[in-house]
């Protein structure tokens, strides 16, 4: 009777140490790539904070106006004056986090007192409420002026690396601004958001920072 020799598994390859290591290279690069993706993701939800409320604050600014007549200017100033990097922050003026220092992160429960450097005399943000979810990583400012006086100039706005300057004429009506600048991502670079009565438009620098 004849004997069966049984068949070892010999004939049969294996991975090779270049294949396992294309395979961790492909795996490692799909990791950077999440990790990537994910930030930004973060990071737009972060600015679009911004512009929703600025939107918000333009609605209870008019929801003020038709109450009172008038628009209200509650911070010293708009604290926007330049949004290249460091200088759209410097006088303390944002609601609820005054200023915020280049490279942090900084996430502040909407609120908050009011300090003399964020709210003029006799006003106070309550005067235009608006619904906020949670903490907030921008600072806001909002200024109003009577028809016939000319709001505060923006300068050195940026939109995909080009600069341009916003300028406001003297107004034949009451108006009123809104701005938000913030750090959310911790890289010193500013996004600052822009806008009022004088137009519809969010106007933006440095999105995306």
């Amino acid at each position: 009777m004849a004997t069966r020799v049984a068949r070892g598994r010999a004939g049969q390859a294996g991975f090779t140490l270049v294949e396992l290591g294309a395979v961790v290279t492909i795996v490692g690069i799909l990791a950077v790539l999440a990790v990537v993706g994910y930030r930004k993701l973060i990071t737009q939800a972060h600015n679009a904070e911004a512009t929703h409320m600025v939107n918000a604050i333009r609605t209870a600014q008019e929801a003020y106006k038709a109450e009172t007549g008038t628009y209200a200017n509650i911070s010293p100033s708009l604290s926007v004056t330049k949004a290249t990097g460091d200088d759209c922050t410097a006088d303390g003026a944002m609601y609820p986090n005054g200023s915020i220092t280049l490279g942090t992160v900084v996430k502040t429960a909407w609120g908050a007192a009011c300090t003399a450097a964020q709210c003029n005399t006799g006003m106070t943000w309550e005067s235009v409420p608006v619904h906020v979810d949670g903490p907030v990583m921008f600072g806001y400012t909002t200024i109003a002026g009577l028809a016939g006086s000319t709001p505060t100039a923006i300068a050195t706005m940026l939109r995909n690396g080009t600069a341009y300057t916003l300028n406001f004429p003297a107004s034949t009506s009451d108006w009123f601004l809104v701005a938000a600048c913030g750090d959310t991502d911790g890289d010193k670079v500013f996004s600052a958001y822009v806008s009022g009565s004088f137009s519809n438009e969010v106007f933006s620098s440095n999105e995306g920072e």
